[in-house]
């Protein structure tokens, strides 16, 4: 199995490369403008209560939200989102990849003559998964600290929670896709179904917070449970959505498991 993994960490690098590049380089940048907004704040603010209250809750602003003339607050609504969007897009494509890859691609029955068995080869996979996500937010947080450094003082709990708690949401995305991938083998199919669901979930995201009526479809996506106002004024995560998130993606692995055990295999 340590070979497949390696191999695995070979084939995604330069994808990783790419994707940590976007991502961090797009939160550096957001970081980057805050001094040249912090001079206009009160107009924005201004220009902002035209819009009506359930608008700005959508973005984190209302009553109760962020501060965006807060360096901190500011990232929340200008940075954060981005960095969801862009690393929960890249979660998606190699949790749906990484598998359906092999049957796509015509490797399976390779793999498959080797001496090892489905058990690994999932497990394998779903390790270099897990660590290549922590790799893409250990360089975000890097970009954070050094950001939070520059323009304030560093707020440990907030810091730690910008940079991981979107590897909770990533994991939640990767696990679903991987779970996908299972049973659509073409990796075409799979990544559109994945982006799907990441995009999908952002627009049930927004809903449930533009209107009381929906307001419970705040507990079917993964983003409400890394809510940057959750993160920013209350310093954590809450432990019902903590559950959930671990539930699920618990839930979607395992299912991945029990079901490639019995499955067909054609090459």
């Amino acid at each position: 199995m340590k070979k497949l993994v390696i191999t695995e960490f070979k084939r995604s690098f330069k994808s990783l490369i790419l994707w940590t590049s976007i991502v961090a380089g797009l939160a550096a940048l957001m970081l980057m403008l805050y001094p040249a907004f912090k001079e206009a704040f009160s107009q924005i603010e201004e220009f902002l209560s035209v819009y009506p209250e359930a608008f700005l809750e959508a973005f984190g602003m209302g009553e109760g939200g962020l501060d965006m003339s807060d360096f901190y607050g500011w990232f929340g609504v200008e940075g954060y989102l981005f960095v969801n969007l862009i690393g929960g897009s890249y979660a998606a494509i190699l949790g749906g990849s990484i598998l359906s890859k092999e049957e796509d691609d015509k490797t399976i029955e390779f793999l498959l003559s080797k001496p090892i068995s489905r058990d690994r080869i999932l497990f394998g996979k779903a390790i270099v998964v897990a660590v290549n996500l922590l790799m893409l937010n250990t360089a975000v947080a890097f970009v954070l600290l050094i950001a939070f450094a520059i323009y304030g003082n560093i707020n440990v709990p907030v810091w730690l929670l910008f940079s991981y708690a979107p590897f909770l949401l990533q994991m939640i995305f990767a696990s679903i896709s991987f779970f996908i991938s299972v049973f659509v083998t073409k990796s075409r199919k799979v990544l559109s179904i994945a982006l799907g669901i990441v995009i999908g979930m952002y627009v049930v995201d927004l809903i449930s917070k533009l209107t009381d009526e929906f307001e419970f479809l705040k507990y079917f996506t993964p983003y409400e449970y890394v809510n940057a106002v959750t993160i920013v004024n209350d310093e954590m995560i809450k432990p019902l959505y903590l559950l959930i998130s671990v539930l699920m993606i618990g839930f979607s692995f395992t299912a991945a498991w029990f079901f490639y055990r019995k499955k067909d295999i054609t090459a």
